[in-house]
């Protein structure tokens, strides 16, 4: 399979991807509150999940906005993994500099996980005709 780059950067500009990318957006701002802490009495990976729910969200709005553009599941696979991986990279470091948070591995991947694996669910979906 011949990779145009060009032509990927082309349908990262494309308006159903809008959603995805204000959701992104709100992630960041969300990372910008300083010390923010969420705590639920004995719920010690409430945190994990959070992270988790806020990708798979992504991923949906992602995908859906990918698949709207051009119907290329391989394409759209690689593309959804690379950018969620890219930008929950870019979230934990950008928490290393804003005060009273840290940046985690555990949440990089939680963050990385949720965009993934709702990048195969919809992929289920989309095979079974259900979705799309």
């Amino acid at each position: 399979m011949k990779v145009n780059f060009y032509s990927n950067l082309k349908r990262l500009k494309s308006k159903s991807l809008i959603p995805a990318y204000a959701w992104l957006v709100l992630i960041f701002a969300v990372s910008s509150i300083p010390h923010l802490r969420v705590t639920f009495s004995n719920i010690v990976s409430m945190d994990k999940i959070a992270h988790f729910s806020e990708y798979f969200i992504f991923g949906l709005m992602f995908k859906y906005g990918l698949y709207k553009n051009d119907g290329s599941r391989v394409k759209n696979i690689i593309t959804v993994i690379v950018v969620t991986a890219l930008f929950a990279t870019l979230d934990e470091i950008h928490q290393l500099i804003v005060p009273g948070r840290t940046a985690s591995v555990y949440d990089f991947i939680a963050d990385f996980l949720g965009g993934a694996i709702f990048s195969q669910i919809y992929e289920i979906g989309v095979k079974s005709k259900r979705w799309l």
